[in-house]
């Protein structure tokens, strides 16, 4: 008997008894396979009792009666109580019912056709086209992680492009005309750049991408770099008040001359500044100084200058700068020059109070705080007079420095002076603090008064008694 090439649907024959049969046999592969619909076709175990014209395409082991002598692949239809064997052909395309999926039989297998088959452009509520071949108008799109098939729990966008020197980018528009883009353009390294017509474009940010440097306005030569054509700046804000916590500025005027700053500020009010001199400064004419200064009722006033020639000055010095290694300040505290009037109370009372002297010496404040300005540590050292004590140690031993045979013992024995240190405990290189040298200096004039007033008693008395002779 003749068939149909494609669906192989038998002819009525000329002649033919019994027409009925090939006209109804015909009808029933036609409803099996026109908008076929198949329950499952991930099913292995011949349902028990279909309801008639149920279909399944079957997987490989299919077991039943019927389904083990069928092939996979095959469609299996119940019709009239019994299994019909359907093989596919290239091209069938089938609805699976209990996946929501579309198949199509390529000649091989079955598969999907939203993966199975390519589509030249795609749009979603618009149209596509040559240069946009997938177009979406949507107030929003999302790309989620894959928790169906199951995924990995990943999910990324991916932007290729053929070489460096081409372009993979997200680029955002303003009615079309270019706005923003981040992305690789043009190059390897990354980029957010900015445009106010689409036309002219500049780097905002350029990420170098051998060494993760970071650039803005530039691609970067060094970790952090900034270039700007007419102003750099950075302004660290406090979002409660607006108030700048941290600026840090580097101007150019119109005659070239530049100023940079490092601002502290409270309350919109400049508090303290670091700034160098580039160039000829109006104020200073200074060209390369580094300069801390603080407020004074309200006015920057100089504190510290690093001066280009090498010289150090605190404050406003009287003799200026003199070159590498100055400093020359109005005054200097330092809290190690204690007083050490001691010595002459030791000469006129035969003693010394410690508790006086202890009284004069102030206690050491100690504040630290973190990056944060919190304090973390505020405690009060309590001190004594050290200098004194070492001194009243010596009063009445054999090295009684207020004794001319003492304070010769001293230097003869140990090769220095009571108030000095000797070569063992001096460090060269951490030296002393400028303040104990200054009271050892003093106390040292002080013994030495006490032992030149003991030797003038003495010459006074042998000239006393030669003029009586």
């Amino acid at each position: 008997m003749e068939q149909s090439p494609r669906l192989a649907l038998s002819y009525v024959m000329p002649s033919q008894s019994q027409k009925h049969v090939t006209v109804n046999e015909t009808f029933r592969r036609l409803d099996a396979l026109v908008q076929l619909a198949a329950g499952s076709r991930s099913e292995t175990a011949e349902p028990a009792s279909p309801e008639e014209g149920a279909a399944y395409i079957l997987p490989a082991a299919a077991s039943g009666d019927a389904w083990s002598g069928f092939d996979e692949h095959d469609v299996a239809v119940f019709q009239d109580g019994a299994w019909m064997q359907i093989a596919p052909f290239e091209g069938l395309r089938a609805w699976i019912c209990d996946a929501d999926e579309l198949v199509v039989f390529d000649g091989a297998s079955w598969t999907e056709i939203s993966g199975g088959e390519t589509q030249e452009l795609f749009g979603v509520n618009t149209a596509a086209d040559a240069t946009n071949r997938l177009a979406v108008k949507s107030d929003a799109v999302l790309f989620s992680h894959d928790d169906v098939t199951p995924g990995s729990g990943d999910a990324q966008v991916k932007v290729n492009k053929a070489a460096a020197g081409d372009t993979a980018s997200h680029l955002f528009q303003t009615n079309f005309s270019g706005r923003a883009e981040l992305g690789l353009a043009g190059d390897d390294d990354f980029h957010i750049k900015v445009s106010p017509d689409g036309a002219a474009w500049t780097d905002a940010i350029v990420i170098d991408k051998d060494n993760g440097f970071v650039g803005l306005g530039v691609a970067p030569s060094s970790p952090f770099e900034i270039v700007r054509t007419s102003q750099a700046r950075f302004v660290f804000r406090n979002t409660a008040d607006d108030g700048v916590v941290f600026e840090l500025d580097a101007d150019r005027s119109a005659a070239g001359a530049g100023v940079g700053n490092i601002r502290s500020k409270w309350n919109g009010a400049e508090i303290a500044r670091i700034r160098t001199i580039s160039g000829d400064d109006t104020i200073n004419k200074d060209e390369g100084d580094l300069i801390i200064e603080t407020a004074d009722g309200g006015v920057m006033a100089e504190r510290l200058r690093v001066h280009q020639e090498g010289g150090v000055t605190i404050g406003a010095p009287t003799g200026g700068q003199k070159g590498p290694g100055t400093i020359n300040a109005v005054s200097v505290y330092d809290d190690n020059a204690m007083l050490s009037c001691y010595v002459f109370d030791q000469a006129l009372d035969g003693a010394v109070d410690a508790g006086k002297w202890d009284a004069k010496v102030p206690d050491r404040k100690i504040l630290e705080r973190d990056e944060d300005g919190n304090v973390v540590r505020d405690e009060t050292q309590a001190r004594v007079h050290e200098p004194m004590r070492l001194f009243a140690a010596r009063a009445g031993t054999k090295y009684d420095p207020l004794t001319l045979d003492g304070y010769a013992r001293h230097w003869k024995e140990k090769r220095h002076l009571t108030s000095m240190p000797n070569e063992a405990s001096f460090d060269p290189e951490k030296g002393m603090a400028a303040g104990e040298w200054i009271q050892r200096l003093v106390e040292t004039a002080e013994i030495q008064a006490v032992l030149i007033e003991t030797l003038n008693r003495r010459v006074t008395a042998l000239e006393t008694g030669s003029r009586r002779e």
